[in-house]
């Protein structure tokens, strides 16, 4: 029946599924009321919760957020990020203020709005973005909302560990196809695997893209989203794989996205930012403009509250340090209920994809909503993805994450197809 009331264009008419992980999160909240606290297992949504339930916040920011200007807290930030926010950036980031590269960042809301410039600005319309099987769900959503496609690869190879092949044939798929070439990898402590790459598989990455990018009509982008590398091995361990950038041939940028929201535990003031590392100045100063006009057009500014609290920690040596070192007891804390998720997966034979470090394990299994459901009717409460399923270590208990393995086999044994 035609709605002649309905005056939305043709491409916003589309249907809206709720989101599968705050619905699920709501869902787990009712049944811990309705049957407690200790009968429900809720990992749902990957934020650090205690072992009481409660959000896990860094004392560094929460002190430095309570005792801060009314002023830095409702003032507006200027487009691209305050005067230093750029410096602090590197400095979370890398330890230091770069010297190989021209790095430039321009703030966004977390790394959804950071994604969402690169998805924007490194394609044309109707171009693909490449990135592996396992992957965010909201990488689909910024792709079609900006006329743009997600076509992925396998992300494991057979002897699981990250599928080098896959990513070189994707490559040169869409190489027939488009100029711009967008490769999103996100890792380390990978969403939803959990999964880091070592330094040796950057290594290859970067071969592969020199490899395709002796085409010098092509233009290459590697966006590394790494939300998650401060829950990664140590500091070192963890900035590895950006050792394996330092040379590029002309015809590639290398960007990352880069939050706020786990590292600095303040998920809901939305803060990140889009970095690049640049060859030249002008390719610099060519990418803030463009990103800033960006910004500009779709949400303005970013807060200004958490772009003062990145520089008041990261351009402050004792504050980082205790920062740091907050951070670390957090580490450890997942780093525990890891090893007791995988250690019960290992005894009654449960499969997961092979994991690292981070706020969650996936477990392969076919009709993955079909197993949502049935681990509902058991209160575990997991996040259905279209490989398999999440399990939220950061939100669950040490006594939870031994508990849940066994459940899960269960379920999937009796649902086998």
């Amino acid at each position: 029946m035609e709605m002649k009331y309905l005056t939305l264009a043709e491409h916003a008419v589309r249907e809206y599924a709720p989101d599968k992980i705050y619905m699920a999160n709501q869902i787990a909240k009712r049944a811990a009321a309705l049957y407690g606290e200790d009968k429900v297992i809720n990992s749902t949504l990957g934020e650090c919760m205690d072992d009481n339930g409660k959000l896990m916040i860094l004392p560094t920011v929460e002190n430095l957020l309570r005792n801060m200007s009314i002023e830095d807290m409702c003032s507006y930030a200027p487009i691209a990020g305050l005067a230093e926010f750029n410096k602090a950036v590197q400095v979370s980031l890398f330890g230091k203020e770069v010297s190989d590269h021209f790095v430039e960042s321009v703030a966004t809301p977390g790394s959804c709005g950071a994604l969402r410039h690169a998805v924007w600005n490194f394609l044309d319309d109707g171009e693909a973005v490449i990135t592996t099987n396992w992957n965010w769900g909201p990488y689909k959503g910024i792709c079609e909302e900006h006329n743009r496609r997600l076509e992925t690869f396998e992300m494991f190879n057979e002897y699981d560990s990250f599928n080098l092949k896959g990513l070189d044939d994707k490559i040169d798929e869409l190489a027939h196809e488009q100029n711009h070439i967008l490769i999103i990898l996100n890792t380390p402590a990978h969403n939803p695997t959990g999964y880091s790459m070592t330094k040796i598989e950057m290594d290859n990455v970067v071969e592969i893209i020199k490899k395709h990018a002796r085409n010098s009509t092509k233009k290459i982008t590697l966006c590394l989203d790494v939300s998650y590398i401060d829950f990664d091995g140590t500091f070192e361990e963890s900035r590895e794989i950006f050792d394996s950038i330092s040379e590029m041939p002309e015809n590639v940028m290398v960007i990352v996205a880069f939050s706020m929201s786990k590292s600095y535990t303040i998920c809901g003031m939305r803060c990140g930012a889009l970095v690049c590392l640049a060859h030249t100045e002008e390719a610099m100063r060519m990418f803030k403009q463009a990103m800033a006009f960006s910004s500009r057009s779709v949400w303005s500014n970013t807060v200004r509250s958490a772009q003062k609290l990145l520089i008041d920690i990261c351009l402050n040596s004792e504050k980082k340090t205790s920062a740091d070192m907050e951070r670390n007891l957090f580490k450890e804390i997942i780093a525990a209920r890891s090893r007791a998720f995988l250690e019960e997966a290992e005894q009654c034979g449960l499969k997961c994809c092979p994991y690292k470090s981070g706020f969650f394990i996936a477990v392969p299994c076919k009709n993955s909503d079909l197993i949502a459901e049935k681990l509902k009717e058991k209160h575990v409460y997991i996040v259905a993805m279209p490989y398999g399923i999440r399990f939220s270590l950061c939100a669950v208990t040490k006594d939870k994450c031994r508990r849940t393995p066994k459940i899960i086999k269960e379920v999937l044994n009796n649902n086998a197809l």
